[in-house]
């Protein structure tokens, strides 16, 4: 290295607990570091280097003239211990924090809470972090809080920086492209839409996406997150998008497995899920939140429709992908049925996986509002950690916490039983068998065992993690039974179907459910519910359309709030 180059770290620090929880040991690429990277002139002037805490330990962290930060809510405590070791062991150093993290602090009202850090960038990044890395290397004046004078236009999005993929790539399961920002849809719990300009698909350039797939299968690279906040945002542009996708497959003869997240709606595009399918795309994540109506109703996710849902996701997976559903519990309109519920809507639409989680208002929210005013909000400062808690959450609920415990403790008892568990893997390869629609891919899955294994030997937790999920699956005798016959039954579907790799994956989710969910006490709980005196009609607060002020297109505010009004005075009305 040049001794006269201008040393800049990119420090990932994600929360430990929270990272190994959701991903059982697999670690994914910090992409907002090969991102901003990409951003800093490539003159010779700048030292660049990623330190990602998952592997190295800060005593092993060289100096540099700045250390960069990003990061989520839960990262935290994490964050804030990892600089205050580094900046007691290099005090000249100028330490800068930016991200998510940034902005929904900021949203909450605690930004203080990172004033240990130099700077606080708050925005998107790629446009401004020439000026502040110049600023800081010419030792001019810099506000403590800096904001983005605008959203960045994605269209003008550079490839990832390659020399930092390749020195970093073989930590991390397969790779990360960003390839679009945005979502059209209103859910009043989400925090994608109410961010400026945001409230729509904003989609990076075919060519940009190609490169780096030309790059990652030089390295090999055969697993491909492609991150989004809704890869059919704009069902044109993913539409065009599978096309490259697969005139670059026929070129290259690289044929990668690809996850993503999406909307339900893709029901609607069946030569799209076909077009998916050829171009390499193995599983996605869809929200589906909750079966019941009155639910999706109140957080206006009108385009889950609840009646119609078991047979959406049926359709689905019919072509052969694998949803990764998303649950919440805790939704106002919920009730003691609800844990059942999901667990008939599960098993109906024979789902291989389903995450379950409690509702929570993120900052800046249409739901953080409401909550807000309506007296129910914890005390956000309590909540930016995981805190030694599994389940922890900033909403005072309307069922009593005994009966949500209990609701839950319940859920999993059903969810990890292995009859529920096969009945829900016969289901699906039945599906993958009627209606003619299933389209079989060429390469590998998104899911790769070995890929995983790998990944598991690095990391000390997790194969502690391993150990413990294959101790209490053998725990119970039936779930050994359980898991032949699964495995009976997968040599028994035709080859055509590539039923092993289905079975892997959901063997895969059981044992995580058993390790996650298993066993868990109430010590694990901080939620809380509203007092006996709490009066149903504070559910929708007098100011709750008044203070309305995203920064989105009028007409959508309105039809978000028309949606949820709507079913919280039916909610009042019934439980008046």
């Amino acid at each position: 290295m040049n001794l006269d180059q201008y040393r800049i770290a990119f420090v990932h620090a994600p929360d430990t607990v929270y990272v190994n929880q959701q991903n059982y040991g697999a670690h994914f690429m910090p992409v907002w570091a090969y991102t901003l990277a990409s951003h800093i002139p490539d003159d010779g002037r700048f030292d660049l280097k990623l330190y990602d805490c998952r592997f190295e330990k800060i005593d092993n962290i060289e100096e540099a003239e700045v250390f960069l930060f990003s990061g989520i809510n839960q990262d935290y405590i994490n964050i804030c211990s990892t600089m205050d070791s580094l900046k007691e062991k290099f005090p000249n150093s100028c330490f800068v924090i930016g991200g998510p993290i940034c902005w929904s602090f900021d949203q909450a009202g605690v930004l203080d809470q990172l004033d240990a850090f130099d700077y606080i960038f708050i925005g998107d990044g790629e446009d401004s972090i020439v000026n502040l890395i110049e600023s800081l290397f010419l030792g001019n004046k810099i506000d403590a809080v800096i904001r983005a004078p605008s959203r960045f236009d994605i269209k003008c999005a550079k490839e990832f920086y390659k020399p930092m993929v390749k020195d970093t790539f073989h930590r991390y399961y397969g790779a990360v492209i960003e390839v679009s920002r945005g979502c059209p849809f209103l859910c009043e719990f989400c925090d994608i839409r109410i961010m400026e300009d945001n409230n729509r698909p904003h989609n990076k350039k075919f060519k940009v996406i190609i490169d780096q797939l030309d790059y990652l299968s030089s390295l090999g690279i055969k697993q491909i997150f492609l991150a989004c906040d809704n890869f059919i945002g704009d069902p044109k542009w993913a539409d065009s998008l599978c096309d490259e996708i697969i005139e670059w497959q026929e070129r290259t003869n690289y044929r990668p497995a690809f996850f993503t997240l999406l909307t339900i709606n893709l029901y609607k595009y069946k030569s799209l899920m076909i077009k998916m399918r050829k171009a390499g795309f193995d599983m996605f994540f869809i929200g589906i939140e909750s079966f019941s109506e009155n639910s999706l109703l109140e957080t206006a996710k009108v385009q889950n429709k609840a009646a119609q849902m078991v047979e959406i996701i049926r359709e689905i997976q019919s072509y052969g992908f694998i949803v990764v559903a998303g649950l919440i519990f805790g939704f106002d309109s919920d009730d003691e049925n609800t844990f059942q519920q999901t667990l008939d809507g599960i098993q109906e639409s024979s789902l291989l996986s389903g995450d379950p989680s409690f509702l929570t208002a993120l900052p800046g929210t249409p739901l953080y509002r409401r909550i807000n005013l309506s007296g129910r909000m914890r005390d956000f400062r309590e909540f930016n950690g995981m805190g030694g808690y599994k389940y922890q959450t900033n909403i005072k609920y309307l069922q009593s916490e005994k009966v949500m415990i209990n609701g839950f403790k319940k859920f999993v008892s059903g969810y990890t039983d292995g009859k529920y568990q096969y009945s829900r893997l016969l289901g699906y390869f039945e599906l993958l068998k009627k209606g003619g629609n299933f389209v079989p891919r060429k390469g590998g899955s998104f899911g790769n065992l070995s890929l995983f294994m790998k990944m598991l030997i690095k990391n000390p937790q997790a194969i502690l993690s391993l150990i413990q999920r294959l101790f209490l699956f053998s725990k119970n005798p039936t779930n050994i039974y359980w898991a032949f016959k699964g495995a009976f039954l997968a040599f028994r579907q035709p080859r055509y179907i590539g039923a092993l790799g289905y079975y892997q994956f959901w063997f895969f989710t059981w044992t995580n459910a058993l390790l996650k969910y298993k066993n868990t006490s109430y010590d694990e709980f901080d939620i809380e519910s509203v007092g006996e005196d709490f009066d149903i009609k504070s559910i929708l607060p007098k100011e709750y359309r008044e203070s309305a002020d995203e920064l989105i297109p009028k007409q959508k505010i309105n039809a978000q709030l028309n949606a949820t009004i709507k079913q919280l005075e039916i909610l009042i009305e019934n439980r008046s």
